[in-house]
């Protein structure tokens, strides 16, 4: 909209030797093109932040610090979010352990190793909570690829609310 005045674009990727990451220069050149052909009155500001490195979630948390680092006097043209960059010092702070889940909302984890019928366990619970319909049900399940003996992890919520949460249980 015309009314933006600053924009944070996250890319899950690191170009070495780029200018940018690759959607923020898309983001910033999309703006560019629109002010120079008078579609837009003002250029925003717009800052570029990495997220998801090493495989990291991005938690509510992150997005809370990317607003914080979004509305500082003079915010940081390139960040990171969610690993602490001690080679190039560009992390910045969030709160992590920062929870907008429904206080009705139950939250597990569980361990197992594969092929032990964890995993299908908790599916077929999602599945049994989920159909009740007063119930919300949402599970990710991390597992390696390997058929047997590696490290399971079910993450289940559920409550009276639709729950909302792309991001593994970390409470």
């Amino acid at each position: 909209p015309a009314t933006v005045s600053r924009v944070a674009v996250l890319d899950r990727t690191k170009e070495p030797g780029s200018l940018g990451e690759p959607l923020f220069l898309d983001v910033l050149s999309a703006l560019a093109e629109a002010h120079s052909r008078a579609e837009r009155s003002l250029m925003p500001l717009v800052i570029g932040g990495r997220f998801g490195l090493s495989s990291k979630e991005f938690t509510p948390g992150m997005v809370a610090g990317v607003f914080a680092e979004l509305q500082r006097d003079q915010p940081r043209r390139r960040f990171t979010v969610g690993i602490n960059d001690d080679v190039s010092g560009t992390s910045i702070a969030y709160p992590a352990g920062l929870d907008i889940e429904s206080p009705s909302t139950v939250r597990a984890v569980f361990f197992g190793l594969g092929s032990d019928g964890t995993v299908g366990a908790n599916k077929n619970t999602i599945k049994i909570l989920g159909g009740d319909a007063d119930q919300y049900a949402q599970g990710y399940f991390v597992y390696d690829s390997k058929k047997s003996g590696s490290q399971t992890v079910s993450h289940l919520r559920f409550g009276p609310n639709p729950i909302r949460a792309p991001y593994l249980v970390n409470q």
